[in-house]
């Protein structure tokens, strides 16, 4: 089973990795999330399944893509090993209008220290009609 600490440098790491957005491709930062996922990862968006990293990858082609000043703050984090959550707020500027997006992220770790499942939610109107 991982451990509190693997898990808690993973989220660093994951978090480190969406928040070089603004220095970097879109590409570059779904590498550096592949390193984190398991191979097999298998997640589930606001209740719609995610079967595997190229479909999630999609997803991050348009978000990371339609908010170049991507930022997320974390702003709370739970670790009970094998699983952790965290309440985030996503922020950027989405067609010149600035967004706050707030949302939370459950994951289950694997005994290598990486994502196996993760369950996120958020309202996706957030990142389209709500100011900061």
């Amino acid at each position: 089973m991982s451990t509190r600490e693997q898990i808690a440098s993973a989220l660093r790491n994951l978090n480190a990795a969406e928040n070089a957005r603004p220095e970097t491709g879109v590409e570059v930062v779904s590498t550096k999330i592949d390193a984190i996922m398991a191979p097999d990862v298998e997640g589930w968006r606001n209740g719609v399944y995610v079967p595997d990293r190229a479909t999630e990858r999609e997803v991050e082609r348009k978000s990371f893509g339609a908010l170049t000043d991507y930022h997320r703050t974390i702003e709370r984090t739970i670790i009970d090993p094998p699983f952790a959550s965290i309440g985030w707020t996503i922020r950027g500027t989405f067609e010149g209008k600035e967004v706050s997006a707030p949302g939370s992220s459950i994951f289950e770790f694997n005994d290598s220290g990486r994502v196996q499942r993760y369950w996120m939610h958020f309202n996706p109107e957030h990142f389209f009609y709500r100011s900061r």
